[in-house]
């Protein structure tokens, strides 16, 4: 009896380490093949056949479609470009330059998977932006202000508390081409003030 009792705790041991670490590796790695540029992460293989089991296990958990390499490329962003985690309590600047696309499209996900979607749903308020609709300056570099307090110019919406990830979905990129000559220029993200 002690035995089935040692060999039952062993097994309980074995289960809980192998699945803490199989959920720290979906949730923590970039995965076999991800770019990372700066405070973006981007998986070109994860909408294809040469995808990872720790990145598609990651889709999964995210509750996401990736793209395919044919259609473009999505980068995401966690932490600001100082390294700490992205609050919705707080407001972030947003600027430089994305890469070569024909269209790009930028959006705030909660922690759940959801959009980060002002409080009355029939609002105008901008919870997502992209790139057709956007104020430049003339080197055609831009600012985005991402947070709770209205800014003018490019402003994008948020509201609540808590951490959140930014979404930078490149579609007819070359990023996805196998050339990789160039190192493509990500916008920064910069904390301007938290307010609480």
């Amino acid at each position: 009896m002690r035995i089935i009792i040692q060999i039952i705790f062993v097994l309980a041991i074995g289960v809980m380490v192998g699945a803490t670490s199989a959920w720290y590796s979906i949730q923590r790695s970039h995965g076999i093949g991800a770019i990372n540029i700066g405070a973006w992460t981007a998986w070109p293989y994860s909408g294809g056949n040469q995808a990872d089991p720790y990145t598609l296990a990651r889709a999964t958990s995210d509750s996401t479609i990736p793209l395919g390499a044919a259609e473009g490329l999505a980068f995401e962003a966690t932490r600001d470009n100082d390294g700490q985690l992205l609050k919705l309590e707080c407001n972030y600047l947003l600027e430089g330059n994305t890469p070569k696309a024909k269209l790009w499209t930028l959006t705030p996900y909660r922690q759940d998977g959801n959009s980060v979607r002002p409080a009355d749903t029939s609002s105008l308020i901008p919870h997502h932006t992209n790139s057709t609709r956007l104020l430049r300056y003339t080197d055609g570099t831009f600012q985005i202000a991402i947070g709770p307090l209205p800014t003018p110019g490019n402003w994008l919406a948020t509201h609540g508390e808590g951490a959140f990830r930014l979404v930078l979905r490149l579609y007819d990129t070359p990023i996805t081409s196998n050339a990789g000559l160039v190192v493509p220029v990500m916008p920064k993200i910069n904390n301007i003030g938290c307010t609480q």
